[in-house]
């Protein structure tokens, strides 16, 4: 990856960051605290009640995306990032461009789904027992 695309896929990252930051803290000024509505009827609560649940679901999807882009961003003053954290190839820069966070070549990921799905379909099975541990538990033993 050449430097000009490395400091555009930085430039995305901050960008992306802002818009989060900006987007969490709407969030947290919306969210009205328990309790605003005592006076109201049940119905209002419990709209209330899942208006404010939905807010911090979305919040807290929104803080594991900060977290992620927060992680990339340390991986581009270290160096390390492009590089899949499973195989150590280079992750191709088109894929870092659509997904600039992603810490995995599609070959690594595409095992690993195909894995998650294998143990999904056979699980409480020994072959699913076998399965959890994969080709990434064999590499940890060696």
């Amino acid at each position: 990856m050449t430097q000009k695309e490395l400091k555009a896929i930085k430039a995305q990252l901050l960008q992306d960051r802002a818009l989060l930051l900006s987007g969490i803290s709407r969030i947290q000024r919306v969210s009205a605290p328990p309790g605003d509505l005592e006076g109201g009827d049940v119905c209002d609560i419990a709209t209330s009640d899942r208006d404010r649940e939905l807010r911090l679901r979305l919040s807290e999807r929104e803080r594991q995306k900060l977290k992620e882009i927060e992680e990339a961003l340390e991986r581009i003053e270290e160096g390390t990032f492009g590089i899949c954290e499973r195989c150590g190839e280079k992750i191709p820069f088109g894929r870092l461009k659509v997904m600039p966070s992603t810490t995995v070549c599609v070959a690594c990921k595409t095992k690993e789904e195909k894995q998650r799905k294998l143990v999904e379909e056979t699980s409480g099975t020994p072959l699913a027992r076998e399965m959890s541990l994969g080709e990434y538990g064999k590499e940890e033993e060696e």
